[in-house]
C-alpha cells in the first residue's frame, strides 16, 4: 500500500511509541471492563472498596494519557507528512519545464496541492483512530474469549459479517459517490462560466437566460444525485445500527443455547459486546476513507513523477555551472515543437538564428501565431531546445547552465504574474524604489513597505508598470519585455520608447522587446520580424 510505504519512508520516528501507547490504551480499556466486573461482583457482598476504586481511577488516567498521546503525536506526524508532500509538489513544479506544466494544467496541479492534501488532512487522523480502535478490538476479543469462547465466536463472527456486508455495499455506493462528485464539478464549471464570463452574460439577455437554464439543470441534477446517495447512506447507517442491536440480542438469547455456564458471565459479556460496537462502527465508517487516501497519495506521487521526468536535464539540488554576465546571447539553428499528451506534433518554430548584444535594443515583430512568444521562451531558457543551441558569450546553455543563465534575465511577459511581495530581491534601496514608482506615475496609487507593494489591485497597464519596477530593482543584465506598451496610455507609451528603453541601453543592458508600435521602430538598433515560426529578414 502507498500509505504504509510513505509512512515508513517519511515519518518512521514515532511509530514505535505510537504503537506502544495504542497498546497501553487498549489494555487500559480491557482492564476497565475487568474492574467493572470485579466491582459489580464485590458490590453483591461487602462492597467494591477503595482498592478497586483506586485501580479504576489509575486505569482511567492511563487510558486518558495514552489515548491523548496517540492522537496528538499522530496528528503532528500527519501534518509533517502533508507538509512534506506539499513541499515535494512545490519543488517538482519549480524544477519542471514550462511545456510540461502547461500540459498538465492549472486545475490538475491545484488539485494535487489542495484537494488531494485536504483529503489526506481529513482522512489520515481518522485512519490513526481506526488503527487504535482495531487494536482495542483485539484486546476486547481476547477478554471476551476468556469470559466465553462461544460468545466471542458469535460476537466477532457476526461483527465480521456486518463489516463485510458494509464494505460490499460501499463498493456500490462508491460509484454513486463518484457520480455525485462529477455532478458537483459540473455545477462549479457552470458557475465559472457565470463569474468569468460575467460581462458577456450581462451583454446578452439570451445568453444569460441560456446560462441560467443550464445552471438550473446542472444544480437540479446534482440535487437529485446527492439526495439519492444520502438516502442510501441513511439506509446503510440504519442497517449497520440494526446489526449491532442484533449482536446484543445474540449475546442475550443465542449464546445461552450453546453453553450452560453463560449466565455467570452474561453481564460482562454483554458489556464487552456494547464496547465493541463503537470500534466496529468506527472501522465501518473509516474503512472507505482508506481508498480515498490511497487515491490521493497516488495522484500526488503520479504528479511528482510526471513533473520530475521533465526536469531530468537540470540539477535538482539547485546547483549547476555558473554563467558570467553575458555581453551577447545567440540562438543558432534553434527549433522547438509543441506536442500533445500522445506525443503528436502540434506547432513548431525554427530553425532560428539570431544574436542580441549588450547596449542594444532589439525589437521582435510579427503577427499573432507567428511564434514570437515561443521564441522568447527559448531565448530565456524556459523551454529546452529540440535542436540547435542557445549560448551566452559562446558558452552553450545546457541543463547545467540553464538556471544560472536565467538568473541574468528579468522578464515581463504578456501573460505576466505580479506578486505583491518583492520575491528574490535581497535588499531594496528605498530611495531608488520611490524614484521608480514616481517615474511610473504610481506614487498616488502604490507605496512600497516592508518589501511589498501596498496593493496590486490595479489595471493591467498599471500592474505592468509595477512589474517593470520589479525588473529595474532586480537590475539584471538582460531584460525581456513582451508587448509591455500595449496596455499603456499614450503618455507612458511615449515615455517607454523615448525614455525607459534608451536608459536601459545606456546602462549596457541587452534589451529585447516584442512590439507592434511601428511609430517607434527608429528607437531600435535591430528589428527582427517573425512569420510562421521563422525570422523574415533583419532591419538595422
Amino acid at each position: 500500500m502507498i500509505l504504509i510505504r510513505l509512512i515508513l519512508r517519511e515519518i518512521p520516528e514515532n511509530l514505535r511509541s505510537i504503537a506502544l501507547m495504542a497498546t497501553l490504551s487498549a489494555i487500559a480499556t480491557t482492564a476497565l471492563l475487568a474492574l467493572v466486573e470485579a466491582a459489580s461482583k464485590a458490590a453483591q457482598g461487602e462492597g467494591a472498596g477503595p482498592r478497586l476504586a483506586l485501580m479504576f481511577l489509575i486505569t482511567v488516567a492511563l487510558f486518558g494519557i495514552t489515548h491523548n498521546y496517540v492522537l496528538i503525536t499522530a496528528s503532528q506526524d500527519v501534518e509533517r507528512l502533508i507538509n512534506r508532500l506539499r513541499v515535494r509538489v512545490f519543488e517538482a513544479v519549480r524544477l519542471s519545464d514550462l511545456p510540461t506544466v502547461e500540459r498538465i494544467g492549472r486545475a490538475a496541479l491545484e488539485g494535487a496541492l489542495t484537494q488531494s492534501t485536504q483529503t489526506l488532512a481529513s482522512t489520515l487522523p481518522l485512519l490513526v483512530i481506526a488503527g487504535q480502535q482495531a487494536l482495542m478490538l483485539l484486546f476486547l476479543g481476547g477478554y471476551m474469549a476468556w469470559l466465553s469462547p462461544v460468545a466471542c465466536l458469535l460476537a466477532f463472527g457476526f461483527a465480521g459479517f456486518a463489516l463485510a456486508t458494509r464494505f460490499a455495499r460501499m463498493r456500490h455506493l462508491g460509484r454513486e459517490m463518484n457520480e455525485a462528485a462529477h455532478t458537483e464539478t459540473e455545477v462549479f464549471e457552470g458557475l465559472t462560466d457565470l463569474i468569468d464570463g460575467f460581462k458577456e452574460v450581462r451583454m446578452s439577455r439570451g445568453r444569460a437566460a441560456a446560462l441560467r437554464a443550464d445552471l438550473l439543470g446542472r444544480s437540479t441534477k446534482a440535487k437529485q444525485v446527492n439526495t439519492a446517495m444520502k438516502a442510501k447512506w441513511g439506509w446503510e447507517f440504519a442497517l449497520l445500527q440494526a446489526m449491532f442491536f442484533v449482536l446484543i440480542g445474540l449475546m442475550v438469547f443465542a449464546v445461552p443455547l450453546f453453553t450452560e455456564t453463560f449466565h455467570k458471565v452474561v453481564v460482562p459479556a454483554v458489556t464487552v459486546a456494547l464496547f465493541i460496537v463503537g470500534p466496529i462502527g468506527t472501522l465501518a465508517h473509516v474503512a472507505p476513507m482508506l481508498m480515498q487516501t490511497e487515491c490521493a497519495l497516488a495522484d500526488i506521487e503520479a504528479m511528482c513523477e510526471r513533473l520530475a521526468a521533465a526536469s531530468s536535464d537540470e540539477p535538482r539540488d539547485g546547483t549547476g555551472l555558473s554563467v558570467p554576465t553575458p555581453e551577447s546571447i545567440v540562438l543558432a539553428d534553434a527549433s522547438f515543437t509543441y506536442r500533445d499528451v500522445l506525443g503528436r506534433d502540434l506547432f513548431g518554430i525554427g530553425p532560428l538564428s539570431v544574436e542580441f548584444r549588450a547596449g542594444e535594443i532589439a525589437f521582435i515583430t510579427g503577427g499573432n501565431g507567428s511564434g514570437k512568444s515561443t521564441m522568447m521562451r527559448l531565448l530565456t531558457g524556459l523551454v529546452p531546445l529540440d535542436t540547435g543551441t542557445l549560448s551566452a558569450d559562446g558558452v552553450p546553455i545546457d541543463g547545467l547552465h540553464r538556471s544560472a543563465y536565467r538568473d541574468h534575465i528579468s522578464a515581463v511577459f504578456s501573460d505576466f504574474h505580479l506578486s505583491r511581495r518583492l520575491l528574490g530581491i535581497a535588499t531594496v534601496d528605498p530611495e531608488r524604489a520611490q524614484m521608480l514608482i514616481e517615474r511610473m506615475g504610481m506614487a498616488d496609487k502604490v507605496s512600497l513597505r516592508d518589501g511589498a507593494f501596498s496593493t496590486i489591485a490595479l489595471s493591467t497597464g498599471q500592474r505592468k508598470r509595477l512589474a517593470l519596477i520589479v525588473a529595474e530593482l532586480e537590475d539584471k543584465p538582460i531584460i525581456v519585455l513582451d508587448e509591455w506598451a500595449a496596455d499603456q496610455d499614450p503618455h507612458f507609451r511615449r515615455a517607454f520608447y523615448e525614455e525607459i528603453l534608451p536608459d536601459l541601453r545606456a546602462r549596457r543592458k541587452i534589451v529585447i522587446c516584442v512590439t507592434h508600435d511601428d511609430r517607434w521602430f527608429h528607437v531600435a538598433d535591430h528589428i527582427h520580424h517573425m512569420s510562421e515560426g521563422r525570422f523574415e529578414g533583419r532591419v538595422t
